[in-house]
């Protein structure tokens, strides 16, 4: 809900004046600019439209060599797009104290089509330990190639530490997906990108059927790397959280701490059946599918006056 930058709106709206032409022009400035912050060349860098477009293909091609290994629960869209085409899913379930179990996630590498991790997780909100996650992802990526959805990075409190980007710029088989759409607040204009080999990078452009749009290209390369914007976003963010904590602590419950847009509640009510009564009240949740979390909701970082609904319908909803 913080939305994009001042800079942004203002190079998507005079991109709309050009918006009877494809972006084409647009697109190599945008991958320089990427290339020269994260420090990777400039074919180590593949844009699209929106993470999941390439989470979505890059999984699915890949599983035509086997299955696709991911943790449960985590963002399990791209995958259930894969598994759409075709894919078969391979999930291995969270340690008890919800973090992604490697060890079990590298055992079952060997053989795979991919294995996928999300970083920090969603909807835990957990990150992963950085030295843990970088030995995994090296030792994996020996027998399948490992995406990184790093979709809320921005937001860790450490993101250099926490990314696994040196291991793209090491040669390692390891893809980096990243988006415009949370931190820099611009999930309706549909920008992000992967950090991986060239050959991987080739491998998606050849997949993308479509153009990407002129607004979002514009908008994402006036905001790319703002100190000033992202340090506001963060400080939003975390005002969010503490908030969702505070409204939990008063209701007796359970949530976990945080890195992302999101914390994940546990209600001690059956998640879909409390969806719906949190959406007959005008409150809408997330719930996703994990047999080790039948109780557990995500709620997003809305605005203050949002929460205060949640607040407000919360120990009503409790009491259904």
């Amino acid at each position: 809900p913080y939305g994009p930058s001042p800079a942004a709106r203002r190079a998507a709206l005079k991109a709309l004046d050009e918006t009877p032409y494809y972006a084409w022009s647009l697109e190599p400035p945008l991958v320089e600019a990427i290339a020269r912050r994260e420090g990777v060349s400039p074919d180590s860098v593949g844009l699209c439209n929106g993470s999941l477009e390439a989470l979505s293909l890059l999984s699915t091609v890949f599983s035509k060599t086997g299955p696709i290994v991911a943790p449960q629960p985590t963002y399990a869209t791209p995958l259930l797009y894969a598994q759409r085409q075709g894919a078969v899913l391979d999930w291995i379930p969270v340690t008890a104290d919800h973090q992604m179990d490697l060890p079990a996630l590298a055992k079952k590498a060997a053989g795979a089509g991919c294995v996928y991790v999300c970083n920090p997780n969603n909807p835990t909100g957990l990150l992963a330990d950085p030295d843990a996650l970088r030995a995994f992802c090296i030792a994996a990526s020996k027998s399948a190639p490992v995406i990184v959805d790093e979709a809320y990075i921005e937001i860790s409190p450490d993101p250099v530490r926490h990314s696994m980007l040196d291991l793209v710029r090491d040669g390692h088989d390891v893809i980096v997906a990243r988006t415009f759409s949370k931190v820099y607040g611009m999930a309706g204009l549909r920008v992000g990108f992967i950090l991986a080999r060239p050959e991987r990078v080739r491998q998606l452009k050849s997949l993308i059927p479509t153009h990407k749009g002129r607004p979002g290209l514009a908008a994402a390369l006036a905001c790319y790397g703002d100190a000033t914007y992202l340090a506001g976003t963060r400080a939003y963010l975390e005002g969010c959280r503490e908030k969702i904590y505070a409204i939990c602590k008063a209701n007796g419950l359970t949530c976990l701490p945080s890195h992302a847009t999101y914390v994940f509640v546990d209600t001690g009510k059956p998640n879909l059946a409390f969806q719906k009564t949190l959406a007959s009240m005008g409150v809408e949740v997330r719930v996703f599918d994990s047999p080790a979390h039948p109780t557990w909701i995500r709620v997003g970082t809305a605005s203050p006056a949002e929460l205060d609904v949640f607040a407000q319908v919360l120990p009503q909803a409790l009491k259904v």
